[in-house]
């Protein structure tokens, strides 16, 4: 074992109380990170135990976890069990106690209404009314954790055999598997697509369940499943609901009453207390504004605001030595402050429960057991926190002033973490993988420390779903390209340094390599919300969401713009009973009302297809370039606006959505292939799949060697039956065209009538398409003795050959084998020359030329920063215009659209 783990074990040994990741890197004198490497992994091989909840207190084996975390759960300990809840408890009893096993349930309720704590309270019931066994199982998973990839959700519920994709090494248990004898707790259950519905209620119906990739034994298991939503059953589907004999729906803040609203914030506030054990005295009127305000998190919310104000208050009561800690009006959160707008509304209500009661009230510490019932986070240790951060401001010498308002900082961090589960909704969970949140905060507290600087959550989130994507991009093998690098070097110079560390944490972390032009983007990610640096300039896009309905665009743009905190977009929605004709007038009037926004280009993000050729229309009408993307989510305009901001080009914005978005579907089924080199193949098709199909096999089997590329014949019956053929075949071959009678556009795979196929010059694009690439070695032999200072000729020559391809990629274009061959074989002498000798040739007309092809420069450019710094060379404009021309000039002239294009 490794000697530092062996410390860090029999440290925990030691203290059969438990001990914090924190509490043992300070004691030890290690970094925290790696202590809770290390402790993970001893709990993960049972050497050590860890408690549920947070702070994660870790335990000897030696010590009873299961006495520490006694506390239990019943109806009777919540608030509104005989009012509010009354019924909802009536409900989940007669579920529990259905014969034989208890009815399946679903739970519906707003966020922070306490879904997961009723469905614990119902496990609890259970086992005190032994229709479940006293060591009955309760396991409880939240479905948004892994929305994002259906293949680990399902893999996560059901098993995964060996071998059922790349990466599954041995067989797994379920989550079913663990829940057999007890319960399954699946919170935010709508977020599990209909094929994991269709998978549960099959296993609703007949008791039994196939782990993913299992075919030939069905296994069984004895659980009831417990759902929890924040959306309607209309989220479901229909059969999945039919199979769900008991809804449950919980009442959000606004239906309770104020003495259920009263008892709730004094028993959080009595919590409290129990923690610190003193009484807590709170002015009435900061009673009367909790008791009132506005809380949209409801129950979730109020527990937050108690806990922040209670947190303030003992800084203060520390910091000036008080006889009393007191909570007063002024020290509650503004939102909760807003409360007191309604006293007059309610007056006379409230008299019921603060009359008499003096200016003040006081709140005892309560027996341990009352007191953290319905509390999870009883173990919280923020008060011990503000008292080490005292001790050692007080070392220092520091005035008490000066303490409460340094420490005061520290606080609202610690509850950083709570402000995100509350703001976070289900969407921002689904979106964004557990690891990378937690990367990006570990990424962003470094950045805070270095940079001096603080960043919120909604920035947070932004760089979250960045580096989702970009990982996306990256193992899919597309190139990332940052529009103005050179300007974020120049005018983001720290921001640009700490973007290469942290960027090289990312690679350690996430065993990816991460472009340098990516460098940039986390560079602009560390400027925001700063306001202390020159604002780069930007060339922002503008974005229009159309969508068909009353306001269906005005609610997904809100949420996109909620998310990254930015008020960019336009959204405009077009009621059903709308005449095309009158929308497209005032979608142009708008346009042109606000041209002076759009002179960077426009992107109009539709729900159906239809609507796109509004873009064409436009560009005709006003000369704005246009592009649209059609069957919109959420998550496209979020990314749609995020470029947009960052100063993305139209070109860029449109095309990384295209390659992010359009075969996201196929992907979450599809296996991991990684760097398999798949073999080469053309498809031939017809509606009979001889005939037409044969000839033109013929035809294209004379030009290409077929040890090489193999030809496919395939026939064409219906257009979306053929495209789930293809999507097959993409699992082995690299399918580099296809030709056929019927015109298909798809997955971006150049498209040959079969009059293109008898075509001689054609055939020759064709041939082009599906070439053998001049190999590396034969032009490093015929450079070799010629080129003498550039280190290695061979990484020399196999780094530009990339460059050349991703350049192709990059402006949408194909050249022939001896063309590339001649551009890497033009670069090496271009290099050579640019460390010896230098250059000093002239393009004519530069800034004309520059004008005109400004997107296929900047994308020269921006490819070449990377040989700039690995040579230590400069590339002078005039020569990155004479490559640029090299490239349009001698690109094939293709019949196809390589690209989906307006």
């Amino acid at each position: 074992m490794n000697p530092r783990k062996q410390e860090i074990l029999q440290f925990v040994e030691k203290h059969a109380d438990g001990l914090t990741a924190k509490q043992i890197a300070d004691s030890l004198q290690i970094d925290r990170s790696n202590v809770s490497r290390y402790l993970n992994e001893l709990a993960k091989n049972k050497s050590i135990q860890k408690s549920r909840g947070r702070p994660v207190v870790y335990y000897p084996l030696t010590t009873n976890l299961a006495e520490v975390e006694s506390i239990k759960l019943d109806f009777e300990r919540l608030v509104g069990a005989d009012a509010s809840l009354k019924v909802s408890i009536q409900q989940a009893k007669a579920a529990m106690l259905y014969p034989p096993r208890g009815l399946h349930t679903i739970i519906f309720g707003q966020t922070g209404t306490g879904k997961t704590m009723f469905a614990e309270c119902m496990y609890q019931f259970a086992v005190q009314a032994k229709a479940l066994a006293q060591d009955a199982p309760f396991i409880s998973f939240n479905c948004a954790d892994y929305a994002q990839n259906p293949q680990l959700l399902f893999g996560h519920i059901f098993g995964v055999k060996k071998g059922a994709y790349t990466g599954a090494d041995a067989n797994t248990k379920g989550l079913l598997a663990e829940a057999d004898g007890g319960i399954l707790f699946l919170d935010e259950i709508h977020r599990l697509p209909p094929e994991g519905q269709e998978m549960l209620f099959s296993f609703i119906d007949k008791g039994q369940y196939r782990p993913l990739g299992e075919s030939s034994r069905a296994y069984e298991a004895s659980v009831q499943i417990i759902g929890a939503t924040t959306e309607s059953s209309d989220a479901f589907l229909g059969t999945f609901n039919r199979r769900i004999p008991m809804s449950i729906t919980l009442p959000d803040l606004a239906q309770r009453s104020l003495d259920e609203r009263y008892e709730i914030i004094t028993l959080f506030i009595k919590q409290e207390a129990s923690r610190l054990n003193q009484a807590i005295k709170v002015e009435k009127d900061a009673i009367v504004a909790f008791m009132l305000y506005d809380a949209p998190a409801n129950i979730g919310q109020i527990k937050r605001d108690v806990k922040i104000v209670c947190a303030k208050s003992f800084l203060h009561y520390r910091t000036h030595e008080q006889d009393e800690l007191i909570i007063r009006k002024k020290d509650c959160p503004l939102q909760v402050q807003k409360g007191m707008l309604k006293i007059k509304e309610r007056a006379e209500r409230l008299d019921h429960f603060l009359e008499g009661k003096g200016d003040y009230l006081i709140f005892e510490a309560q027996d341990k057991e009352v007191s953290s019932a319905q509390d999870s986070d009883s173990n919280m240790e923020v008060y011990q926190e503000i008292e080490e951060k005292l001790a050692s401001l007080n070392q220092l010498g520091v005035d008490n002033t000066d303490l409460e308002k340094v420490v005061a900082k520290d606080v609202e961090a610690y509850f950083a973490n709570y402000v995100k589960e509350l703001t976070q909704t289900s969407t921002q969970r689904g979106m964004i993988a557990s690891n990378i949140w937690n990367l990006t905060n570990q990424l962003y507290d470094i950045a805070e420390k270095k940079l001096e600087r603080s960043y919120n959550e909604k920035a947070r989130f932004a760089f979250a779903l960045h580096l989702q994507l970009t990982l996306d991009r990256i193992h899919k093998g597309e190139a990332i390209v940052h529009p103005d690098l050179n300007r974020v070097r120049k005018n983001l110079k720290s921001e640009f340094q700490l973007a290469l560390d942290l960027s090289t944490t990312i690679e350690e972390e996430l065993q990816v390599e991460i472009p340098f032009d990516e460098i940039g983007f986390i560079s602009m990610f560390l400027s925001i919300q700063l306001g202390q640096y020159e604002q780069l300039p930007q060339n922002n896009v503008g974005v229009i969401v159309l969508m068909h309905g009353n306001s269906t665009a005005s609610s997904i743009l809100s949420a996109a713009q909620e998310l990254l905190g930015t008020t960019s977009g336009v959204a405009m929605d077009m009621p059903l009973d709308t005449v095309v004709n009158q929308m497209y007038q005032k979608l142009l009037n708008d346009v042109i009302d606000n041209k002076s926004q759009f002179s960077n280009g426009l992107l109009l993000l539709t729900d159906m297809g239809s609507l796109n050729s509004f873009a064409t229309l436009l560009y005709e009408e006003t000369g704005i370039r246009t592009k649209a993307v059609s069957m919109t989510s959420t998550m496209i305009v979020i990314e749609a606006l995020r470029m947009s901001e960052a100063g993305r080009s139209l070109e860029d914005i449109y095309q990384n959505i295209q390659s992010s978005f359009e075969t996201i579907v196929r992907e979450q089924f599809q296996d991991e292939h990684g760097d398999k080199d798949n073999k080469k193949a053309i498809v031939v098709t017809c509606f009979t799949g001889e005939g037409v199909a044969a000839k033109l096999y013929e035809r294209i089997a004379a030009i290409v060697d077929q040890a090489k590329v193999e030809i496919i014949q395939m026939q064409f019956i219906e257009k979306e039956t053929f495209k789930k053929h293809i999507d097959g075949l993409l699992e082995e071959y690299e399918i580099k065209a296809i030709a056929g009678t019927v015109e298909v556009e798809y997955q971006n795979i150049p498209f040959f009538s079969a009059y293109d196929v008898f075509d001689d010059q054609k055939l020759k694009v064709l041939k082009s398409i599906v070439k053998d690439e001049i190999a590396a070695d034969t032009i490093v032999n015929s450079l070799d003795g010629t080129i003498t200072h550039v280190g290695s000729l061979a990484v020399l020559v196999e780094t530009l050959k990339s460059l050349v391809q991703q350049v192709q990629t990059q402006l949408h274009i194909i050249l022939e084998p001896s063309v590339e061959a001649g551009l890497v074989i033009h670069l090496a002498f271009l290099i050579e020359a640019l460390r010896t000798a230098g250059i000093q040739r002239q393009f004519p007309d530069l800034a004309v030329f520059q004008k005109k092809y400004r997107l296929e420069t900047d994308i020269l450019k921006t490819s070449f920063i990377s040989i700039e710094k690995n040579y230590d060379i400069q590339i002078p404009d005039d020569e990155i215009a004479y490559l640029t021309e090299a490239f349009i000039k001698n690109q094939i002239d293709t019949p196809f659209k390589l690209y989906t294009q307006i």
